[in-house]
């Protein structure tokens, strides 16, 4: 369980819709949603307690959201102009933590080390930031990109090797540290927006990357050689991929394309389209997920509907989603899977 060593930095914007506004629309259906019966209803969870009374999530553009690898209730959300925030009560309520860098701009991504839940990996723009004591204090020099045109947009930690630290760049170069961003060395240039780095949950060799106009590559021996990965006719290679996702043993890949849903049953060696409600570029999916005791059952996300499988997406069955914006981020809680979460954002490629 994670100890509640935070810092907590007082929020002082109060107020429906206060704590976010930046993102171009006054709409009230952002932040994070819960269900807890596999997506028959949802509840927005927003609620940030400050010093001065409630804040609000409500327009805030959730970007990614993590879940700790040993407590489900403690959740980080990445978010666009509004930092990092983290929930300890299954995202009853929100709260940041008191360094700068974190509590405000643009965090992308989160990642947990997950033999040491108190050693956090945290994305801004230019900067891979770093925690070893639950945000006691910071190391904010991880890696500094310096390059105008580039920043940093993925983090993930091999969970065999924790020294062993993997990012991803807006430029496609992917970067690989085996002393926990001592030093680095570029892995393999893409040339594209990375948009996902998933390490196989049982052999840690094996890496899927996807990215923005650049479909998916795939290691097998820690990033020495690569592949790209062929997918079923009717659909690009190339493609905007914009998420992958795994079940626990790794048997199972989802990536969620700019045509729909791919599967893979063989840790991204070869793909095929999974039939949707949706028809090919209908609708924009930007987040999937697997059911970690049942890999039949599947879910996916449009503006405004939910849907779910429990036949490997042979049918469907669908229920409104109380919000009009994509679905950056979908995670389900491992310990009880009638409980799932979806970060909601307004569109842009980020």
């Amino acid at each position: 369980m994670k100890k509640l060593l935070f810092a907590f930095f007082p929020i002082v914007l109060l107020g429906a819709g206060c704590f976010g506004g930046a993102s171009g629309t006054s709409g009230n259906d952002a932040g994070v949603f819960k269900t807890t019966d596999a997506g028959q209803q949802w509840s927005q969870m927003v609620l940030v307690p400050t010093a001065k009374g409630i804040g609000t999530l409500a327009t805030t553009n959730i970007l990614s959201l993590t879940m700790d690898p040993q407590d489900t209730n403690y959740l980080y959300a990445s978010t666009r102009n509004n930092g990092m925030l983290f929930t300890e009560d299954g995202a009853l309520s929100w709260r940041q933590p008191k360094q700068k860098i974190l509590n405000t701009g643009t965090v992308y991504d989160v990642a947990v080390d997950p033999k040491d839940v108190c050693t956090v990996y945290i994305v801004t723009e230019r900067k891979l930031v770093g925690t070893t004591d639950c945000f006691r204090s910071l190391n904010e020099e991880l890696y500094l990109e310096n390059r105008g045109d580039a920043t940093i947009s993925q983090v993930n930690v091999d969970w065999f090797n924790t020294n062993t630290l993997w990012i991803g760049l807006s430029n496609g170069d992917v970067l690989k540290s085996e002393n926990r961003g001592g030093d680095w060395r570029t892995i393999k240039k893409i040339g594209k927006e990375i948009s996902q780095i998933i390490i196989s949950n049982t052999d840690s060799r094996m890496i899927l990357v996807s990215s923005f106009n650049g479909g998916i590559e795939r290691t097998a021996d820690g990033g020495e050689t690569w592949e790209k990965v062929e997918f079923p006719k009717g659909t690009r290679s190339g493609e905007i991929v914009y998420n992958l996702t795994q079940n626990p043993d790794a048997s199972v890949v989802i990536a969620s394309t700019q045509h729909g849903l791919l599967r893979s049953n063989d840790f991204g060696k070869t793909w095929e389209q999974i039939q949707l409600l949706t028809a090919p570029g209908e609708a924009v999916i930007r987040s999937a997920a697997i059911d970690p005791k049942d890999s039949n059952v599947l879910y996916y996300a449009t503006p405004g509907s939910f849907y779910r499988s429990i036949d490997g997406g042979l049918t469907w069955k669908t229920q409104k989603l109380p919000s009009a914006r994509e679905a950056r981020a979908m995670l389900v809680d491992p310990t009880n899977s009638s409980v799932l979460y979806i970060g909601e954002a307004v569109p842009v490629q980020k």
